[in-house]
């Protein structure tokens, strides 16, 4: 009696951290973004060197909220802040800085893909934890 209850509570225990396991995986993938640069009519567009860009904005909200999905996935920041936009062009790199705890972490951001019409592109970015 004894020992299935321990066999049925260990295979639980398993069972819930595999779970927690595909839940932790899941959210940390969401490090990649998906944005289309389509500025509201009257706006003006964000360009580098030519071409259309990401806002600053747009990354550093994305990362805040995203770079801490689960309190054991990545750190814990505030204040992030981009120094310019992401160019629209895939391997496009930039970096980007937080306060965790007390001290700055820098946050490199990469396009992965551009796709779509050049003028109003769905850029697909990544930040790294």
């Amino acid at each position: 009696m004894q020992r299935g209850f321990l066999v049925g509570a260990v295979g639980g225990v398993a069972a819930m951290a595999a779970m927690g396991g595909v839940l932790t995986h899941l959210l940390a993938d969401e490090d990649v973004q998906h944005t289309t640069i389509d500025p509201y009519p009257g706006q003006p567009r964000v360009k580098v060197d030519g071409h259309p860009a990401v806002e600053r904005t747009i990354l550093e909200s994305r990362i805040e909220g995203w770079y801490h999905p689960l309190p054991w996935v990545g750190k814990d920041i505030d204040k992030v802040s981009c120094p310019a936009p992401l160019k629209a062009v895939a391997g496009a790199t930039g970096t980007c800085t937080a306060r965790a705890g007390g001290e700055r972490v820098s946050i490199p951001v990469r396009v992965i893909r551009v796709e779509g019409d050049p003028a109003t592109p769905r850029v697909t970015w990544k930040f790294e934890r």
